[in-house]
């Protein structure tokens, strides 16, 4: 069962983010985005790259923790 965990232990992690970035996208989307001005797409892009610098962070500090 241990096995089947740690080989699937990355679609388990990405699953539940990919749902939430695009749940954020939609209402986003509909939100400050309609304006169409560059500030609001640049924070927008901005959190989604300091999302993903997190999650990788994360992936990485779990492959180096079992890895030892």
């Amino acid at each position: 069962m241990k096995k089947n965990i740690n080989r699937f232990k990355y679609i388990l992690i990405l699953i539940p983010l990919g749902i939430a970035i695009r749940f954020i996208d939609i209402q986003v989307t509909d939100g400050f985005l309609s304006s169409n001005e560059n500030k609001d797409h640049f924070m927008f892009i901005g959190g989604l790259v300091i999302i993903v610098i997190a999650l990788l962070s994360a992936v990485l500090y779990f492959e180096k923790k079992s890895n030892s």
